[in-house]
């Protein structure tokens, strides 16, 4: 038996028969047409953009069908339409195609460097995730050019567990739910693409695990325990025995409490109240989220606006999907994140060395202060028709700050000046993703309106660990010592400001965190819609009295792994029929 350590993504336990999945991707060699080939090659990439978006429309009915009770996450292939739809993708290689008699694959490929050049150039982990996006799309359409099939995953016989390095999207998809019990993934984390459509789906799956394909063959046996982040390779028999009942009990579990849940407030047993919000990436996310019982839309991302698009869009077109969130929205709050992008997105005249450190986000409006600006005059104009506020990223100093309010204020005064309707009261508030923001919050509270703690990226910095890496995922944690204190900072700072202080990361969203977040005083939660019934049930199990006893005990702790496991003792006291061993 061997027991391997990976992030659990997909709650669950799952046994079953391993299949590993080789890796997909050979490098495109250069290659040429003649001169009187250039006009069939592009009839061949026309038809290969053809058979791939009707493929695209095939898997999104599929996903409406299956998943409609769910989570519409057919929006997961929104970026995918959106790519196909561009006419610069046509545009840039047929260029290539004509002027440099590259084969269509091969210009291909280059245009789709230049796609994924722009993403991780961004610096932001979650949008490094959508680099698969492109990875996935590039396959399909060389796919459909060689003019071949690729048969889809998890129609095998029996029921078996996926083992990858990593996976595309629309082969995560592809699972047949009544065979793919589960997925063990070397690569990836919290925010990939395989982690969103596992908890779509239901399957339980865990990532970053680290070296495993070569560990194990096909037909092994396989625990999978997407709850506690484990898979155990030919499991013992006690072990077995073990995982069999916690399977059959979980799912009986899982449906109960969201029944149960899923419309009620949460409130601890003494009375405190923590507002649950999820956060959402399309305009088309709203329907799903409050299904699942979330209050409002704790981060709304924008950046889906600029990727794959022919241009920077205009204020019109930030102002129509903040509309169809907001209408959609009803009389529920929303959080808007101004945009977070790097600077290869546009043509400032250089390259960056570091995206991660470099003209991200705000820093970027200093060079295109035009785009911020329209961004922000939809934002305000869309504020006339709903509960809105929206927020800026990456804050690391207060003339930063000072430059990005001062932008609010001239596009306010604009408004006032044609007599366009906003909210006059609008709150503005920062994301804290960096320690120098929460070392200075008690500074920055003084100029805003409230906080949204981002734990992601404020982990990331803080420890200096890629959470996406797997060979230092290990090291990602966001319950580290250095990270609470800044936390518990940032905290303080609001709280002594009288601001609103909410969390959006990932660790908001992660039963192992709730009661810890509670006792140390945050009130306002955003995650993934799929978590927000068990995140209720935990706050409605436990008094903020306990909550906060465990907090302190938390906080005089050394380690990120003696947290982990205290909290999670902590969390299986309270609920533990989701907690793992």
């Amino acid at each position: 038996m061997e027991i391997k350590r990976g992030i659990g993504v997909s709650p669950g336990v799952a046994i079953g028969a391993a299949v590993v999945i080789e890796r997909e991707g050979a490098g495109i060699g250069r290659t040429f047409v003649m001169p009187d080939e250039v006009e069939p090659e592009m009839e061949r990439f026309d038809e290969a953009l053809a058979r791939s978006r009707a493929e695209i429309e095939a898997l999104s009915e599929k996903l409406r069908k299956s998943l409609s009770d769910l989570e519409n996450i057919s929006d997961i292939f929104e970026m995918h339409r959106r790519i196909l739809d561009d006419p610069r993708l046509r545009s840039q290689v047929e260029a290539l195609v004509r002027n440099r008699h590259f084969t269509a694959e091969y210009a291909l490929s280059q245009v789709m460097r230049r796609y994924v050049k722009s993403l991780e150039s961004a610096g932001d982990s979650y949008l490094l995730q959508r680099v698969r996006d492109f990875d996935d799309l590039e396959q399909r359409l060389l796919r459909n050019l060689r003019g071949g099939q690729k048969e889809e995953i998890g129609h095998a016989g029996k029921q078996v567990v996926v083992v990858a390095h990593d996976l595309m999207p629309s082969q995560t998809v592809s699972f047949d739910r009544d065979r793919v019990l589960a997925m063990a993934i070397e690569a990836g984390g919290r925010t990939s693409h395989t982690a969103i459509i596992a908890r779509a789906l239901r399957i339980p799956a865990v990532v970053g695990v680290g070296e495993i394909c070569n560990a194990i063959s096909d037909g092994d046996r396989v625990i999978v325990d997407g709850t506690g982040g484990i898979v155990i390779l030919d499991p013992d028999d006690v072990t077995l025995r073990r995982y069999q009942a916690r399977a059959r009990s979980l799912q009986v579990i899982e449906e109960k409490i969201a029944a149960e849940f899923c419309n009620l407030p949460a409130v601890t047993r003494d009375g405190r109240r923590v507002s649950v919000e999820a956060n959402i990436e399309f305009p088309q996310e709203v329907a799903a989220i409050l299904q699942y019982g979330a209050e409002g839309v704790g981060l709304y991302r924008t950046e889906f606006l600029f990727h794959a698009a022919e241009r920077p869009p205009g204020e019109e077109e930030h102002f129509q999907a903040y509309m169809d969130a907001i209408r959609a929205l009803g009389d529920h709050p929303i959080t808007i994140r101004v945009l977070d992008l790097g600077a290869d997105k546009f043509d400032l005249g250089y390259q960056e060395r570091n995206p991660f450190l470099g003209c991200r986000s705000m820093r970027l409006m200093r060079a295109r202060p035009e785009i911020f600006r329209q961004q922000i005059k939809a934002i305000l104009r869309a504020s006339a028709f709903g509960r809105v506020r929206f927020m800026f990223p990456l804050i690391s100093t207060l003339p930063e700050l000072r430059e990005a309010m001062a932008m609010v204020n001239e596009v306010k005064a604009e408004l006032d000046g044609a007599r366009i309707r906003y909210d006059k009261d609008i709150r503005v508030g920062i994301m804290i993703e960096v320690p120098s923001a929460a070392i200075m919050a008690e500074t920055f509270a003084r100029e805003v309106d409230f906080f949204s703690i981002g734990t992601n990226d404020l982990v990331q910095y803080t420890l200096a660990v890629d959470r996406d890496n797997e060979h230092v995922a290990h090291l990602f944690s966001p319950v580290d010592p250095a990270v609470l204190r800044l936390m518990r900072m940032t905290l303080e700072a609001a709280q002594k400001a009288g601001i609103d202080l909410s969390i959006c990361g990932e660790m908001a969203g992660d039963i192992l965190y709730t009661v810890l977040l509670v006792g140390m005083g945050f009130q306002r939660l955003s995650m993934a819609p799929t978590a927000v019934a068990d995140v209720k049930k935990l706050v409605c199990s436990v008094s903020y009295e306990d909550a906060r006893r465990v907090a302190e005990e938390a906080m005089q702790m050394s380690s990120a792994t003696e947290i982990e496991e205290y909290l999670r003792g902590v969390t299986r006291r309270f609920i533990p029929e989701l907690v793992g061993d």
